[in-house]
């Protein structure tokens, strides 16, 4: 015999994970930085664009599941019942350690950061040499940015307290220069030709930029730029 509670006990999974989905997908929407990706995605798409839209859509996603991910995982480093405060030796000693990584830490960097500003310097030279929104060029920039999206992604390099609240007037403030910036970019664009051909009389923030990149020096420039603003950011 056919088991009456059957279709109804699909039913109800099929309902569970409708559920489960529309919850993970309003998490992840939360996240302001995940709807800019998937808005910028739609719009390099519909211009053309879909290497880069597929990029952003796929960032996008990473944000979104790490944003439900965390939402459903326990906090961690809650203090621990019963711990013994550590003794003043232990904290001297403690110290002393600190000071001696901290020197080490500085020759380090000593030697490394001309090390990879000469590789900067290297890479920007080559990779200004190829052909804009060419694959070589394409490639060449997806490496570095997985690079250091790979070892940013669970928080920063060194530890570091915890940064202030921004508070309400800051919120407002950046949150006005960004919608500000994408309905202007936005406006622009819809106001071109066709979303497929640039206009001067319109000109949108690629647009701009097409003088200074259209040469071998302007984009080994703006290289140079992108990865030393990377890796200020990497070192926060």
């Amino acid at each position: 015999m056919n088991d009456p509670t059957a279709g109804s006990r699909g039913r109800a999974s099929i309902g569970a994970a409708v559920g489960a989905v529309a919850r993970n997908t309003t998490t992840a929407l939360r996240d302001i930085v995940v709807v800019i990706l998937i808005l910028a995605g739609t719009f390099d798409g519909l211009s053309g664009n879909w290497p880069h839209a597929v990029l952003l859509y796929t960032v996008a996603i990473a944000l979104g599941r790490d944003a439900v991910r965390r939402r459903a995982s326990p906090e961690l480093g809650t203090p621990t019942a019963g711990q013994v405060p550590p003794t003043a030796s232990a904290v001297e000693a403690g110290e002393a350690v600190e000071a001696v990584e901290a020197v080490r830490r500085q020759a380090r960097r000593l030697v490394a950061v001309p090390m990879l500003l000469l590789a900067i310097l290297a890479y920007a030279v080559v990779v200004g040499g190829f052909a804009r929104y060419s694959w070589p060029t394409t490639i060449a920039v997806i490496i570095p940015g997985a690079v250091v999206l790979a070892l940013s992604w669970n928080g920063p390099l060194k530890p570091r307290e915890a940064p202030a609240a921004v508070g309400t007037v800051g919120t407002v403030a950046w949150l006005a220069v960004f919608i500000g910036i994408g309905l202007w970019e936005l406006t622009q664009l819809l106001l071109q030709p066709s979303l497929t051909t640039d206009s001067w009389r319109h000109p949108t923030i690629s647009v701009l930029s097409d003088p200074i990149l259209a040469t071998h020096p302007g984009r080994t420039i703006g290289l140079i730029l992108w990865l030393l603003f990377g890796w200020f950011l990497l070192d926060r």
